[in-house]
Parts: structure tokens; sequence; C-alpha cells
């Protein structure tokens, strides 16, 4: 997403925005007004066509009710607006009797003169207005070029619904295809770091977080996702001493699993969101590419050197005034072909310098003040689209097409996949002011969905693993309507392969290939499913500490495969930290151990943050054990095992000493020093003795320990950050 040079390539009709909302309907600028200093450049448009010679101020400052809060029935907007004079106030309402028209209508809520010193307040009958977010807009002005507007985002708890959810009929940019994916945020919501074991990643999936107050993890700094009645909010926050932070939906997952739909295909997305200095609301397309692929499959490097097609369905910059895009109520669509040769169809001129009178463009503005309702993206819902078709990429509008080119060769072979964000500031390369605002600021998403003309790849997930018990194996398609054949021989399913009704019990390691069929659709691509035998060694108990067992950031599931090579398992067990006595934990075939775990000493339960690490890895670091913990393992079945340590990444720069002994006797086995500092994800065994010196290291090995009964203690050293036992692991060695 790069910077669009707003100020440089704005049309006449796309300037005149703010003159027509505020002298158009207030009072019109002469036209031989003087020259604004903060704009020598600019002039006064005539009879308030655009917003040249205007000098954009922050004036007004509304004193109640609070930005981002929530209101019902009549409430009073009590605001001060030194230096100004005429004042209007405006909120986008539904239908009525007098206002017909499908698209809801723009209600004026004050017109009213200032004195100078003079507090102003008009009532809000809210029950009038839609139930809801709702944006009150408060434009303000003096004698000469001076003009203000703040926008006001409240939440109405009362009021009428209207065109809340996702419509009961399919959008006619998605004519002749299926849904394959939709999410009307009406229940909880399922959003992790990186997707796994959830809906949503919280970051861009394949690296590359762009906004200025940066994105956090959902519950990580500020928490800036939440649900609410039919809307997801993503609450955008810079609380005094922090930098500030916001968020970000992917809708792919690291491992390439989640929604990535092949042509044709179309996606949608009903929001609004805040016009102030920094704000920058998109929704977007990216190409799939190699994430979650194999480097060793044959398509890899083919696949790795075909460049990227990014698609901003729709990207809106905020704010008025010195440094900001004064971009009313014009939105950017714009097509990126990243690391291609440009397409023909978008080259201006021919190799021969002649003009290209095949040229189509690959971005577009919508002034959405002259389509459908004509209201701003700030003001009130709208709904953007994007259609991938075999020969065209066409924007859409509130269903109405607004742009359309060739489709990217990229494109054409690779399924894509969607984001929304609420970048502040960032690359965008404009500037933040949300001082008057109490810097905060909301988007609200109403509803995303999804359709593609083929059945969507079905997901294949086990539980356990083929050994002590049967691995229990589940299939799931998306796809409206769609059933799920597969085999469990290798051979590729057809519309005459197995039905797939409910959970399949599978005793043996066996290729399992699954894939959706859907009429007049074709069918989905094919999902291959290796089910093997527990990883690492028979026999091996995991045991994966965590603060909360619901916590999916945290917690592993049986089929969940993670560890240290050559100490990888599946079957972990999860422990509540701070449990003191655990016990009859499964082993990583599925038996079930007769190992007994208590937990003593100061024992402090601690949800780190998994610096560098993902996937598995990053849970298995989440929950910790921190201070002084000291376990005691009792009734280890087996004559000769490594005992691995596993450290949590908690805050860098810490030592410490992890320390072996025998439980009943206490007599010392061994013991190894760590220095935890950054090592950018990866694992890193200590190696050096208590007194020695230790650097950035993460995982201790204790090798071919014979007792039955041990302790491992953890000893607290110096620094200024702290880490904790994450994980440990009893592993069965051979005599």
């Amino acid at each position: 997403m790069r910077r669009k040079h707003l100020l440089n390539t704005f049309a006449a009709a796309a300037l005149r925005i703010f003159m027509l909302l505020t002298l158009g309907v207030m009072m019109t600028l002469e036209t031989k007004a003087d020259i604004s200093e903060e704009y020598p450049d600019f002039y006064t448009g005539a009879e308030g066509t655009n917003t040249k010679g205007i000098n954009f101020v922050q004036s007004i400052t509304v004193l109640a009710p609070e930005y981002c809060s929530s209101v019902m029935g009549d409430f009073t907007v009590v605001f001060k607006a030194p230096g100004m004079k005429y004042i209007k106030a405006f909120c986008w309402r539904q239908p009525t009797d007098k206002n017909p028209g499908k698209w809801g209508h723009d209600a004026v809520l004050a017109d009213m003169e200032l004195k100078e010193g003079e507090m102003g307040k008009f009532v809000v009958k809210g029950d009038e207005f839609p139930n809801g977010p709702m944006t009150i807009r408060i434009h303000a002005k003096d004698d000469k070029n001076k003009q203000d507007i703040c926008e006001l985002q409240l939440y109405n708890l009362g009021g009428v619904k209207w065109n809340q959810g996702i419509p009961d009929r399919d959008p006619p940019g998605a004519a002749g295809m299926a849904r394959v994916f939709a999410d009307d945020f009406d229940g909880p919501l399922s959003i992790s770091p990186d997707g796994m074991n959830a809906r949503y990643a919280a970051h861009k999936t394949g690296g590359g977080d762009f906004s200025g107050w940066q994105f956090s993890d959902p519950h990580g700094e500020n928490q800036p996702f939440a649900q609410r009645d039919t809307f997801l909010r993503i609450h955008a926050s810079k609380p005094l001493g922090t930098q500030g932070r916001s968020g970000i939906l992917s809708s792919l997952r690291p491992d390439g699993t989640g929604v990535a739909v092949s042509i044709p295909s179309y996606f949608e997305c009903r929001f609004v969101a805040q016009s102030a200095p920094g704000t920058w609301p998109a929704f977007w397309t990216l190409t799939k590419n190699t994430i979650g692929m194999d480097k060793n499959d044959p398509t890899f490097e083919k696949i790795s050197k075909m460049g990227s097609d990014e698609l901003d369905i729709v990207e809106a910059y905020g704010g008025y005034g010195h440094k900001n895009p004064n971009s009313g109520g014009v939105y950017s669509s714009v097509s990126h072909f990243w690391g291609q040769p440009k397409p023909d169809w978008n080259q201006r001129k021919l190799a021969d310098g002649s003009e290209n009178t095949d040229f189509k463009p690959s971005s577009f503005r919508t002034d959405t003040l002259q389509l459908g309702g004509k209201s701003s993206w700030s003001w009130t819902f709208h709904t953007y689209g994007l259609a991938i078709t075999e020969t065209d990429t066409i924007y859409y509008f509130d269903d109405i097409e607004i742009g359309r080119h060739p489709t990217g060769e990229v494109s054409k072979a690779l399924p894509a996949w969607f984001l929304i964000n609420y970048s502040i500031g960032g690359i965008s390369g404009w500037q933040i002011d949300m001082e008057r605002y109490g810097n905060k600021t909301d988007m609200w998403v109403d509803f995303v969905r999804v359709y593609s003309g083929c059945v969507q790849a079905p997901e294949v997930s086990a539980s356990g693993f083929p050994g002590a018990k049967p691995a229990v194996v589940t299939m799931s398609a998306s796809t409206r309507g769609a059933e799920i054949r597969y085999t469990l021989d290798g051979s590729e399913p057809s519309e005459k392969s197995t039905l797939y009704t409910s959970p399949v019990s599978v005793s043996q390691p066996c290729t399992i290939k699954v894939r959706g069929f859907g009429k007049n659709l074709k069918p989905s691509p094919v999902t291959e499913y290796i089910l093997t035998t527990p990883p690492g060694v028979q026999g091996s108990i995991g045991i994966n500490f965590v603060t909360d067992m619901a916590d999916s950031e945290q917690a592993l599931a049986p089929g969940d495969v993670t560890g240290i090579a050559p100490y990888i398992q599946g079957n972990w067990n999860n422990v509540l930290a701070g449990t003191k006595t655990t016990s009859r934990f499964s082993t990583s075939d599925g038996a079930t151990s007769p190992v007994t775990l208590n937990i003593e000493g100061e024992a402090k339960p601690e949800k780190g943050e998994p610096w560098g690490f993902s996937g598995n890895d990053r849970r298995l670091k989440r929950g910790n054990l921190v201070s002084n913990p000291r376990f005691t393992l009792a009734g280890i079945p087996y004559a000769k095992y490594d005992v691995v340590v596993i450290l949590g990444a908690g805050i860098h720069n810490v030592q410490g000493e992890i320390h072996l002994a025998e439980a009943e006797s206490g007599n010392h086995i061994d013991a190894f020093s760590f220095d935890y500092g950054w090592n950018g994800g990866q694992h890193a065994i200590a190696t050096t003795k208590p007194g020695e010196a230790a650097k950035n290291t993460n995982y201790i090995v204790f090798r071919n320990v014979t007792q039955k009964d041990i302790t491992i203690t953890m000893k607290w050293g110096s620094g200024k950050g702290w880490t904790g036992v994450a994980a440990i692991q009893i592993v069965p060695q051979k005599d």
C-alpha cells in the first residue's frame, strides 16, 4: 500500500466537497477572498465548488458526549469553537416518510451562530437515527476563510435498525458464483496473532505490518478488537505514554489455510470509519503466492518468481488542513502488479512512443458524493466490492461499478485472500493528529463476504495420531451447498468417492485426499492431508504450561505438532500454570502415562510475548511459570530418557540457571546457565554450566537421565527482563 499524492491529483469535482457541505449550505465565501497563508497556491473557488482558499484549522472541541462513547434517546452535544461564528451540524439518517429514498439522507441537527467565548449546544433525538455507529459532523467557519470539520463518532444504543447485517440477496458483481465465506460479526470474534486456531490473523500474513499506530494482537496492548451487536469494532487508540495501537484482519494463515479463492471470485465488505488526520481504513486483496507452501514443492520456485497482485478495493485517507489529504468523500481503488512487467494495457505509450489506444487505467478515484445516496465514506456505511474474472477486474461502490481493467496474469493463476485494516498513519505518509479526539477513533465493520465460481478447497484437521487410539479426522467446506468427497488410499477424489457426513476415525497412517463439489460450480482443488504416526519418539510426554486453558493463543490441540528437533511431537498436555498436581498425562502416541507433576516454590503464572516465533511454536512460548518454580516429576517409567526444558520468550535480557536433581535425595544431577536474548524466533540450546558466560539461549536438554523421580528448579539470575519455564518434555531413549 503506497501513499497516494492526493493534493497533486485531485480533480475539481473531488475538491468541491467541503464547500458544498459548508459554504453551499451555510455561507458562500466571496470569490476575491484573501489567499490562505497555509495554502499560498490555493484560491477561493467560484460559488463554493471546491476547497481552495479555505484555511482549515482545528477549533472545535466536543465536551459532551465523549468521543467514541455510547448514547441513547435524546442527548445534548456540547462544544466550543473559539474564533468561529457560523455552525452547522449533520448526521446521516435512514429513509423517512418525508425523505423515502433507499439510501437515507443527511439531516441537519443544528444551524446557529456563536458569539465569541460562547459554548455551543444542540439536542439530538437519538431514537430518530440509525441504531449502532453514528457520526455527527460539526462544521464551523468564521467571517473570513477559516473553517473546521469535527467528526464525533458515537454508538447509538437506541434508534432504528436499518441496513444491518448481510443482505439476503447476493451482490450483482458475484453473478454466477457461490458464497464461500461470510462473517456478519454477530457472535464472538475468532482472531489470533497468526490466525492459527482462529478465523483471522491479527497481522499481515507473510509480514509487513505498515500502520503508524502498530497493529496489535487481539489480546495485546489496547485490545483493538471488539464485537458489538452485529458489528466488528476496530478501535485505534494511543493512551498516554504509548505509541498507539490499531488492528488488521487477514483471512490467510501462515500455513496457507484460511480464505483464499480462485477466479472467478468476488470480495465485499461494508464499513464506516472516521475522517481525521492520519486515519486510513482499507479493504484489499493479495494473491496467495508461496504462503504455506513447502519449498520442496515442485511448483514453489516457479510461483516464487511470478510476482504478486495487490488489489486495493478501497483506501480512504482522512483529515483536513495543512499536510492532510483534504479528500472529502473521495477514496482510491488501485491495482498493483508487484514484481512483474507493467501490463501492455496499462502502458500509456507504445514502444515507438505513440499513444496506446488500448490503454486502461489501473487506479480509480471515486467521489462518493456523486454516487448512490451521495454520502461520504465517513458519514455512513458503504459497501465496497471487487470481482476478479477470467477477463476483467471490476471495482464496485454500493453495487455501482466504478472502474475495470483486464485481469492480471498472476490473479488468473493464483487464489486471492483479503485484509481489512484501520491504519493510522504509517507508510501512507500522512501525518497523525488525533489529539482533539483524545487519540482514539473507530472503524466499524458490518460484514464481509466472499464468492467464487469454484468450490472452496475443504479444510482437514485431525485430533491425535493413529496409534494407541484412532485419530479423528474432521473435514469442512465453506461453500454453501457443497458436498465433500474423500479417499484414504491417496487416489484422486471424484463425485463417486465416499461422501463426508461426520468425523472419520482412522487407525492407520494414510494419505487423505479431499475435494468439494457443488452444483453449477467447478470442483475445488484437492486438499491432501498426510496422517502419520506420531512424530518424534513414541512415549514422549510433552507438558505445555498455559495461563488460560481456553486461550487459543496458548493451548495446543492434540494434533498440533511442535517442539525442538529432534524432540518435536504431538499430543501435548496443556497444564494450567499454578496447578499444584497433575497426573494422567497423554504420551505422544496417545497412551496414558503414570507420571505425576507437582509444582512448588515461587511459581508465578505469566502470559509472555512470543517474540519472533510463529505457528505452534508461538503457542508453546506463551504460557510461563516465572520467578523460581520447582517441578517434581514422579513415576517416570523409562530406564533412560532426556529432559527438555523450554523457556518462554518473555522480555529479553535475563540470566539464570536450570538445575536437575534426584527428587527424594536432592542429589545434584546436572545444571546449565542461560542468558535469554533476542534470537529472532530461533531455538538455541544452553551448553554452559553455572558460573560460565552464556549467550542467547532459550532451552536446556538434560541427557540420559535414569532416575524415576526428578526435580527441576529454575533459579532467577540478573538482567532487566524476565522469562519462565514454558514447557517440559520427558523423551525416552534407547538403552
